[in-house]
């Protein structure tokens, strides 16, 4: 599984009768921005701040992150983090709904609403593949600060938070805890992005192949929410643990 795989999985709130998309309004653009990760990570691009850079248009191993890779190389001039994020196409959670079903992860129906829009009903999780992805991000949270993390399950724990799908994640009074150390841990990773230098290509400095400043992906997030030009208004929240402290579901259409 990708991030994004992981990162709607999680999504998908199981305290209900019936599961629902916690947060679908901000995960379109948190799983635009796992695929960023995912090809950073493969070091085929790198983040400056001013632009994407293509190091490596060798197409990976996941066709959808080829896919993606190609549309950067095509990109003229080269988009920034910010563009390449507003441009995030309406049919991606739908997407990723579509795998996740191929991989027997999750069953859902989908109807058309009134709005023109694809809706999903969720009949299924599988909660034994969720209870494994939750149980690598709570090692992650609990771990001290000096012990290097495995760098996906790092942005996956960025992205729950920042996107507010922690308390779809970890639901309730039971679930706060954990809450709290995703917020610290999200916190302690964009404190560091102010001591961290990320190469320029624009100022002749190349970028690190593989380098990913997780701090970068959830400070460009919270920008990108709080930006009324991309009709985010109203859904910033702090990146401490008060902002994720709610336990209700939300929506369930992209």
């Amino acid at each position: 599984m990708t991030i994004g795989d992981d990162l709607l999985l999680l999504a998908v709130g199981t305290g209900r009768r019936r599961p629902r998309i916690r947060s679908e309004h901000r995960l379109r653009t948190a799983l635009r921005t796992s695929e960023l990760a995912e090809l950073c990570l493969a070091g085929r691009i790198a983040f400056g701040p001013r632009r994407i850079e293509v190091l490596d248009p060798a197409p990976v191993e996941d066709r959808r992150l080829t896919g993606v890779l190609l549309g950067l190389g095509r990109t003229v001039p080269p988009p920034s983090f910010h563009d390449w994020l507003r441009r995030s196409p309406s049919s991606l959670t739908t997407e990723y709904f579509s795998r996740l079903e191929d991989q027997k992860a999750l069953r859902c129906r989908r109807r058309r609403g009134a709005d023109g829009r694809t809706h999903h009903e969720v009949l299924s999780v599988d909660v034994a593949r969720r209870s494994a992805v939750l149980g690598r991000l709570d090692v992650l949270a609990r771990s001290a600060p000096q012990v290097p993390p495995d760098p996906r399950d790092l942005v996956l724990a960025v992205l729950v938070g920042v996107a507010d799908i922690a308390p779809a994640a970890h639901p309730g009074v039971r679930g706060a805890a954990a809450r709290r150390r995703l917020a610290a841990l999200t916190s302690r990773e964009t404190a560091l992005l102010a001591a961290t230098h990320t190469g320029d290509p624009l100022a002749g400095a190349p970028p690190a192949p593989g380098f990913l400043p997780a701090g970068q992906l959830a400070n460009e997030l919270v920008n990108l929410y709080s930006d009324v030009t991309t009709g985010g208004h109203g859904l910033a929240h702090s990146l401490d643990s008060g902002g994720w402290s709610d336990s209700g579901g939300g929506g369930h259409s992209d």
